[in-house]
Parts: structure tokens; sequence; C-alpha cells
């Protein structure tokens, strides 16, 4: 018998036959019964639902769409369900067929009979209550976000087990076959036994106060910001442990086999001996006083911010491809010195060290805000003697302690010292971050990571300070009846922009480094030749930068180039060049952002259809090759427009600059 629809025509048998009826009538009279707010959202699942029956595909992808419930029969060649942000309140029956389940952000509260041939089951962000009956073939259970206290029974066959953000306080007996264990952000107190086939255990976030005995086959242990007080004995197979954010004060002895360790944010002050076959060692935030012996394999350690003074010899016998973070340490001179002398040894050939040039002195009183400030301040010609009184309530904002540390700070930098005019710049900058709320809430969040005793660093946190004031200016509106000062204040920040791209490059050439040190060394030494007016004419350790002045006299030349080739392309991605259009030209403004909304929601969908006939709508990599894409294109398109805006404003201010 042959039967049509409006996708083809094939001939089937007679109990076929049936089935299609069957369907047809079902599908047809739910979307018939559709409400009219439901009706696109309806239309969209009844077209794939006659893909599927007809063989074109095996998905049915409900994202976002305006529908409550779902026709009461599913085609069986239904494998792969995914429901993500549609207001479903129940489900049919599920195919037999079905492979994959995944539900993301509904309001779902129950579950149906789940399909024998389930193997992986996702739910995320979503109110069950109860899960039924686990099938014995499923492999993959992975649950987040929702009300859960219990599970069933997990199957013998599951590999992996994936459970964050959900009220869970005991686990029941795990599997013989389970390989991965993933636990995050539950109360769970105890574990139970671990299955010997346990291949990677990650727990985050739990209370948690000891373990069970851990499996021969272990190949990861992460276990973080859990209360664990003591760790058992590791298996010899260990390749990674991971123990940030515990309060463990020791470590039993590690594996040969180890290669990655971190225990970053721990109070441990010691370390075991490290194992030969180490590569990857992790021991930010700890106050550790020393490095124990380091192993030639290790390419990347990172030792920032602890209490070491000195560094093992062993440090400079790694490889020219190994990395050292040494950042925020407080040092000795004598080891600085050390450091120094070896970045200009000539064969060197050990790894790259990045370092700070910070002293080891003791942290001084955090003042409170309106006294730091008082010490800036200066009178004006138009009010007279300035006061610090207004700031005093801004001393409960958000890092206010941390802006009062950072302007004692630059109080003994290089420029306060000997630069002419300084204190008078600062004054004038604190007098508009006391008016502007939003500019003091940026400012004062930058000043969390600038209160160090390092003057450079402190130093290139001002400047970066000021980039964000300008910035913000033109986005407030400071340049609108002023285009020239709106284009000068551009071209500064496209030459930052490219001396930060030429200074990461220098830094990644030398062996020995506080980075910090070259990014300002380039912004100072080329303040008057490239004009930077938001940057300081001061800086205490350039002699350290390894800058020479053949890199000055190349940076020179290579950001004037680019900026009299590339300045006309790139301030049209310029957000403060946006925000001057929007309020010049409001209504051609909201008609080139609907048309960019437009022209994603079309190219995606298309893209979407083409992945989907191909069979590969599930694929990551061509899901996001895909995006990609049609972002690129949309952008195409929304830059076209902004330049045909711009064109009214910009016309004549964008000559080449430089000769």
């Amino acid at each position: 018998m042959k039967i049509s629809d409006n996708y083809r025509v094939y001939t089937v048998d007679n109990n076929t036959t049936r089935n299609i009826l069957t369907y047809e009538a079902v599908w047809s009279a739910w979307e018939r019964a559709a409400p009219p707010e439901e009706a696109a959202g309806r239309a969209n699942v009844i077209e794939q639902l006659y893909n599927i029956r007809n063989g074109n595909t095996s998905h049915l992808d409900l994202f976002y769409l305006n529908i409550s419930s779902l026709p009461d029969r599913l085609p069986d060649g239904l494998h792969d369900l995914h429901i993500d942000g549609t207001p479903l309140t129940a489900l049919p029956a599920l195919p037999d067929g079905l492979h994959t389940l995944h539900i993301t952000g509904t309001p779902l509260t129950a579950l149906p009979a789940l399909p024998d041939g389930l193997h992986t089951l996702h739910i995320t962000e979503t109110p069950l209550t109860a899960l039924p009956e686990l099938p014995d073939g499923l492999h993959d259970l992975h649950i987040d976000g929702t009300p859960l206290t219990a599970l069933p029974a997990l199957p013998d066959g599951l590999h992996n087990l994936h459970i964050e953000g959900t009220p869970l306080t005991a686990l029941s007996a795990l599997p013989d076959g389970l390989h991965d264990l993933h636990i995050a952000g539950i109360p769970l107190t105890a574990l139970p036994a671990l299955p010997d086939g346990l291949h990677n255990l990650d727990i985050a976030g739990t209370p948690l106060t000891e373990l069970p005995a851990l499996p021969d086959r272990l190949d990861t242990l992460s276990i973080t910001e859990a209360p664990l007080t003591e760790l058992p004995e590791l298996p010899d197979g260990l390749r990674k442990l991971n123990i940030a954010g515990t309060p463990l004060t020791a470590l039993p002895a590690l594996p040969d086999g180890l290669h990655n360790l971190d225990i970053a944010g721990t109070p441990l002050t010691a370390l075991p001996a490290l194992p030969g076959g180490l590569d990857a060692l992790g021991i930010t935030r700890t106050p550790l006083t020393e490095l124990p012996e380091i192993p030639g394999r290790v390419r990347c350690m990172d030792v920032i911010n602890t209490a070491i003074t000195r560094l093992p010899e062993s440090i400079f016998r790694l490889s020219p491809d190994s990395v050292v973070y040494l950042s925020d340490n407080p040092l000795s001179a004598r080891t600085r010195q050390t450091l120094l002398t070896i970045l200009n040894t000539w064969d060197y050939s050990g790894p790259h060290i990045f370092f700070s040039m910070a002293d080891s002195s003791t942290p001084r009183e955090v003042r409170p805000l309106h006294q730091a400030v008082a010490d800036w301040l200066m009178p004006t010609e138009d009010s007279g003697p300035a006061s610090a009184d207004s700031w005093q309530p801004f001393e409960q904002e958000n890092d206010a302690a941390s802006f009062s540390a950072f302007l004692d700070s630059l109080s003994e930098t290089e420029n306060s010292r000997k630069v002419p005019g300084f204190k008078a710049q600062v004054s004038s900058w604190l007098t508009q971050l006391a008016e502007d709320n939003e500019l003091r809430a940026k400012t004062f969040a930058m000043a969390t990571e600038a209160t160090s005793s390092c003057e450079d660093r402190v130093t290139l946190a001002l400047n970066r300070m000021k980039n964000v004031q300008l910035v913000h200016n033109a986005e407030k509106g400071v340049y609108d009846k002023n285009i020239p000062g709106l284009v000068s204040a551009g071209r500064e920040m496209f030459r930052l922009e490219k001396l930060e791209q030429i200074a990461r490059e220098k830094v990644n050439t030398l062996h020995f480094v506080d980075e910090i040190e070259v990014y300002l060394g380039y912004q100072n030494k080329l303040k008057e030749a490239l004009e930077l007016g938001s940057v300081t004419e001061a800086m205490r350790f350039f002699d350290v930068s390894g800058i020479t002045e053949s890199d000055l006299q190349a940076a020179e030349v290579q950001v004037k180039t680019a900026e009299n080739s590339q300045f006309r392309e790139w301030v049209l991605d310029w957000e403060p060049l946006h925000s001057v259009l929007k309020r010049s030209y409001p209504e051609d403004w909201e008609d080139l952002v609907k048309k960019r909304e437009y022209y994603y929601e079309d190219a995606y969908q298309k893209q979407f259809e083409e992945l989907k006939q191909t069979g590969l709508a599930d694929d990551v990599d061509a899901l996001r090759i895909t995006g990609n894409k049609v972002m690129d294109e949309m952008n195409m398109e929304f830059r076209a427009g902004i330049r045909i805006l711009a064109d009214k404003i910009l016309a004549g201010h964008l000559e080449a600059r430089w000769s």
C-alpha cells in the first residue's frame, strides 16, 4: 500500500500502515488542539516527528519550544530525545528504541518508565522528586540541580555516575562496572565501598571528612573544597591527585606513577618526596615555606602566593620547555639576585621562570579609605581646599579596603616620588571617581589584584585603571560632541592593545622574567613616542625587563604601522563608538540590532537543519564549528551596517596618523 505525506511517498505493509495511520491521527489531533501560543512550537515538533518516522533522522530536539505537552505516541525510530528549556509538565510513553534522554530546565516532576535500551540519562535543573527503575543497560547517569533525595538501585552496567547540586545524603551500593564517579555540591557525609574497577573519583564541595579504601585501578583522585583531614593509602597506579581547598595538613607517600599534583589553597607547610615521573605541580595559596627537590620531568609548576623564600637548585635543571610561576612570593633579596644573575647568563638553558620583584616586607595595616584619599587630594581654583569626607560612605562598598591599600602603595612608587604633577593627576582622577558610582565600582574591583608590595605592579594597575576611565568616559557620552577626542581615545586604546600583544610575545622569549616589568616597560618607554596620555612616566625595575633599545624601536614601528593600516577597521568593533552611534542614531541602531538577531536565528536554524540531515546534530565539534561560522557571518553583516553609520561621524578623522 502507498502512503503519502508532506515529505515523501513510500510503500509499506499492512501492519506498518495501521501504525502510520495511528501516528497521523494522534499527531494531527495534538497539533489541532494547540493553544494559539503553542501553534508554532507544535508545528515544529510535528515536522520533526515525520522526519523520524520517514527515517530521515533519529533525533527529536525540543530546544526552548513553547509547548506544554507531546503527542501520546512517539515514533519507534526515535533514538535520541533532547529537551531543553521547554515547559513540558509530563512525557508520554517512551519508545523501546530510545537510547539517549537529555532533560534540562523543565518543570517535569516525574518520568515515565524508562525503556530497556536506554544507555544515557541526563537530568539537569528539573524538579524531579524520584526516578523510575533504571534499565539494566544504562551506562551513563547524570543528575544535576534536582531535588532528588534518593536514587533507585544502580544497574550493574553503569559506567559513569555524575551527581551535582542535588540534596542526596547517601548513595546505595555502587555497581562493580563503574568507571567514573563525580560528586559535587551535595550533602553526602559518607561514601559506600568503591568498586575495584573505578578509574576516576571526583568529589567537590561536600561535607565528606574521610574516604573509603581506594581501588588499585584508580587513575585520578580529585577531592576539592571538602573537609577531609587525611587521605587513605594512595594506589600505585594513581596518576593525578588534586586536593585543592581541603584542610589536609599532611600527605601520604606519593605513588611513583603520579604525574599531576595540585595542593592549592591547603594549609600544607611541607611536601613529601616528589615522584620522579611528576610533570605538573600546583602549590598556589599555601603556607609552604620551602620546596622539595623538583623531579627533572616537571613541565609546569604553579607556585604563586606561598611563603617560600628560596629555591632548590633542582629548579634550574628543568627542561627549557618547562614553565615555573613564582609570582607573589616573599623571595629573599639573595634569591631574587640569583634569579637576575642567571637571567643574564648567556648559556642558560633551564626553564622559563616568572617571578616578582616585590620585597618580602610585612603587609601594612589597611587604613580607612577616606584617610588614604585625603593624602592625595589637592585644592582646586574653583572649590578651594579639598576634603575627603565625601569618601566615608564609600568605605562600605565592595573592594573599598583594597582600593585604600592600593592608594597607599601608589604613594611609594617612582611616580609619586619623582614625577612633578603626579599627585595632581591622581587628585583629579579621584574627584571623578567620587562623582561616578559606576566608574568607582569598576575601579575598586580592579584594586583587588593591585595591592602588592611590587611598585611596578601598582603602577601598571594604575595605568589600567586610567584606561578603564578613558573607555568609561567615551561610553557615557563625554565625547559625543567631541569626535576628535573620541578618535584620539580610540587610537590610544589601539596602541595599548598592540603593546600588550608585543609584550606577551616578548615574555615568551625570556627564561627569567617578572612579566609585570615587560608589560609596564613597553608602555613607559614608549609613552611619548606613541602619545600615551594615560600611562605614567616612571617605573622602578625596567632594567630587569629584558627589553632592549632595539625592542623598543621595533615596537614603535610595529604599533604605528598597524595603526595606519588597521585602526579604521578596529574602531568599528570598539564599544565606546557603538555607544556614541546608539545615542546619535537611535532608530538606525535599533534596526541594525534587530537585523543581527534575525540573521543569527535564521542562519543558525538553516545550518542546524543541515547537520540533522547528515546525522551530526549531536556532534559537539560540528555544532561548535557551525555556531562559529554563523557568528562570523553575522558579525560581518553587523559590521557593514556599523560602517555606514560610523562614516556619518568619523569621515575625515581616520586618515593615517603616522608618516
